[in-house]
């Protein structure tokens, strides 16, 4: 049995809704686009010795990834796109404050650099691989 499609809700009815919500066929749009981006990161660990063998560039993609996705996440199955701009602005300060500690705890293992590590100070001893 088909689900008929039903018409945007108006924001009169709607709590603190600045905007009117899609049709379904919106959210299902979406929800595909989500499905390809999950799709291409589980590919980065199939193409791990190939295309992203170096591993900033599989970090970059992967963070460029969650970073859509987040938004995605958020702005229409949370409908923060119809919302009122403060709880948009919390939502997505949550991400840039992931974001933040995310490379700080990459950067305190020394994630970053050429040889993959980062030494500070030409004083201290940095552990390479090899």
């Amino acid at each position: 049995m088909a689900h008929p499609q039903q018409p945007p809700v108006p924001t009169s009815v709607l709590d603190g809704a600045v905007e009117d919500y899609p049709s379904d066929w919106k959210y299902w749009r979406v929800a595909i686009i989500l499905f390809v981006l999950t799709a291409i990161e589980v590919s980065t660990y199939v193409l791990a010795d190939s295309v992203f063998s170096d591993s900033r560039v599989l970090i970059a993609t992967l963070l460029f990834l969650m970073v859509v996705k987040f938004w995605a996440v958020a702005w229409y199955f949370m409908h923060l796109k119809f919302d009122k701009r403060i709880l948009t602005v919390a939502f997505y300060s949550g991400l840039a404050l992931a974001m933040v500690v995310y490379l700080c705890m990459l950067l305190a293992f020394r994630y970053f650099g050429d040889d993959g590590m980062i030494c500070p100070s030409e004083s201290l001893n940095c552990i390479t691989e090899g």
